[in-house]
């Protein structure tokens, strides 16, 4: 990003003068005339532009420029310093459209002076008072495109005559102090940066009001990485004199980023669009720059005001749009995103659906986010991002058959999708699609997914099934949930699976011990019930006791690390269960 100081000296050479006709305007502007002495100018003589000033009275504005300008012409010969003309500016104005006595802005005036051949160019504005007439002046000259300001202190007299006695006092003391400013320029360009910063200090000492002087001591600064608190205690000196100086608010700013003084930056950067809110150039920086330091709310007045002059603008809704998304003003933000597409057909990309997405759910909006990812994938449907969003999207939505799809559609753009197999896994499971789910778990683990994820998914299998088991304490709800522990831990075994092998295992035993225990007692109760068939029966269960108590000893060690007390009440009760098996297998399996 180009420095808030380098967006600033761009700005300032702005060229909103347009003057047609070149080479008439060139022939109406001599440089020398009967109102100067001593002429004609040399060659290397300086020259000065004094057009109307400002004022409410437009009448005040002429007289104040006019005295100004005599005042000059008395104190200079036309060789010393060559005072532009009021013919010679009349002239130029008319031939560029303008009424003669115009009062310009800052920077038609600079244009003008380029025009007229200036080097200085007195921008001024005059206003009545009680005492008589206050009179305010600075004088701009122009290095390249950026155009630098020396201002003078407020003249109040009882006429303009008296203050134009006043202001050429400081033009004069300015006027002095010209060759070592330039003296200071060269050295920069030489990059002999402390010689600079010497002769500037030179400058100073003669002339301490000297903004011309602390500008060129800031450049000097900076060009040569001096510490940013050096730069901004100059800066903050010549804002003291002159505060819309946007040269010293962009090194200022500049100096407070560098320094990591954010808030500093910030406030610094926007008193740089206000001193300048009409340059568009310059407000595009500060935007970007207000954008990346994490200040969007203080961005966003400058793009309105932006707008205001050009509604519609798409570049610029796109900016305003990606300063409200960190602002967190989403409704703001949904509400230009769908301005700026709408001019801007271009812009309904895949960025822009998954942020709009983002805001819509950020707002606790689910719907609208769903609406946004549906329009994403009908145009991109081969993005397996967006395709997984929405997936995720339906699932939480609780629209499980929507989900399946969406990840499905992800597993074929994408067969290693750890998230999407999730999706497809949990949804398969939720919609009792369990002979999938066990399928999808395979396949999962075969395009490399994380066998621990897959178990994880798969517990959600085993969790209906053991409820179900606890609250029927069936034994073929039982024997159920153990073939889905079993298929599970077939394919993704984890501590979770041990543990529910062997709780449905041990259930088992349990309830076929009880039927066993029945099954004794019956032939115990009279010999006639001790007929071959039920000890055959006594012996079967107690062989199925045995081998789900057998299941439960293999599985239950790894599972305790789940419920280390419910593992060891099981295996205390696995070893009493063992002598009476035994016993009954001693008796009645012959």
């Amino acid at each position: 990003m180009k420095s808030t100081q380098r967006q600033a000296a761009a700005a300032a050479g702005l060229l909103v003068l347009v003057l047609m006709g070149a080479p008439a305007i060139a022939a109406a502007q001599p440089r020398q005339g009967p109102e100067q002495r001593g002429g004609p100018a040399g060659p290397d003589t300086k020259g000065m532009l004094v057009a109307t000033f400002k004022s409410d009275d437009r009448q005040l504005g002429v007289q104040a420029a006019d005295a100004v300008r005599r005042r000059l012409q008395d104190e200079y010969t036309m060789k010393q310093l060559n005072v532009i003309s009021k013919r010679g500016i009349d002239a130029t104005l008319e031939q560029s459209g303008y009424k003669p006595d115009s009062a310009l802005s800052a920077s038609d005036l600079m244009e003008l002076g380029k025009q007229v051949r200036a080097d200085y160019v007195l921008d001024g504005s005059a206003s009545k008072t009680a005492e008589g007439v206050k009179v305010e002046v600075r004088m701009l000259l122009r290095r390249g495109q950026t155009t630098y300001a020396q201002p003078f202190a407020p003249v109040t007299s009882k006429n303009v005559g008296d203050a134009a006695k006043e202001i050429h006092r400081s033009i004069a003391e300015a006027l002095k102090s010209m060759p070592g400013i330039v003296s200071c320029e060269n050295n920069i360009r030489a990059q002999k940066y402390d010689v600079a910063v010497s002769d500037a200090r030179t400058v100073l000492t003669t002339y301490p009001a000297s903004t011309l002087g602390k500008l060129c001591m800031l450049q000097a600064f900076t060009q040569s990485k001096a510490a940013p608190d050096s730069i901004i205690r100059v800066a903050k000196d010549i804002l003291a004199n002159d505060p819309g100086s946007i040269i010293a608010l962009g090194y200022l700013a500049d100096a407070y980023n560098a320094k990591g003084a954010k808030e500093s930056a910030i406030e610094t950067m926007v008193k740089l669009w206000r001193a300048d809110p009409s340059n568009a150039s310059l407000a595009e920086g500060i935007i970007q720059a207000l954008g990346q330091s994490g200040a969007p709310d203080k961005a966003l007045p400058i793009i309105d005001d932006m707008l205001k002059d050009n509604p519609g603008d798409p570049k610029m809704l796109s900016t305003k749009w990606k300063l409200l998304l960190p602002a967190k003003r989403y409704k703001e933000a949904i509400a230009v995103g769908e301005e700026w597409v709408k001019v801007d057909t271009a812009a309904a990309n895949l960025d822009f659906f998954n942020r709009m997405a983002a805001a819509a759910a950020l707002d606790s909006n689910p719907q609208l986010s769903m609406q946004y990812m549906a329009r994403g994938v009908r145009k991109y449907p081969k993005d397996a991002d967006l395709q997984l969003q929405y997936a995720n999207a339906l699932y939480k939505a609780g629209q499980l058959q929507q989900a399946l799809t969406a990840a499905q559609t992800v597993i074929a753009l994408n067969p290693k999708s750890t998230s999407a197999y999730t999706i497809l896994l949990v949804t398969q499971t939720q919609t009792n699609q369990l002979d999938s789910a066990m399928a999808t778990a395979q396949k999962a683990m075969a395009a490399g997914v994380d066998k621990q994820t897959v178990a994880d998914v798969l517990v959600a299998v085993l969790a209906p099934a053991m409820k179900k088991a606890q609250e029927t304490k069936t034994r073929d709800d039982w024997t159920e949930a153990l073939k889905t522990a079993q298929t599970v831990d077939a394919i993704a075994p984890s501590f979770t699976t041990k543990f529910y092998i062997g709780v449905a295992s041990f259930s088992i035993a349990s309830d076929i011990a009880t039927s066993l225990q029945a099954t004794v007692a019956d032939i115990q109760k009279s010999t006639k019930n001790a007929t071959p068939a039920n000890k055959a029966k006594a012996c079967e269960q107690a062989k199925q006791v045995e081998d789900n108590l057998a299941t439960t000893s293999i599985a239950m060690p790894a599972g305790a690390k789940m419920d280390t007390n419910t593992a060891g009440q099981i295996m205390g009760a696995v070893q009493q269960y063992g002598e009476y098996i035994a016993n009954v297998k001693k008796a009645f399996c012959k």
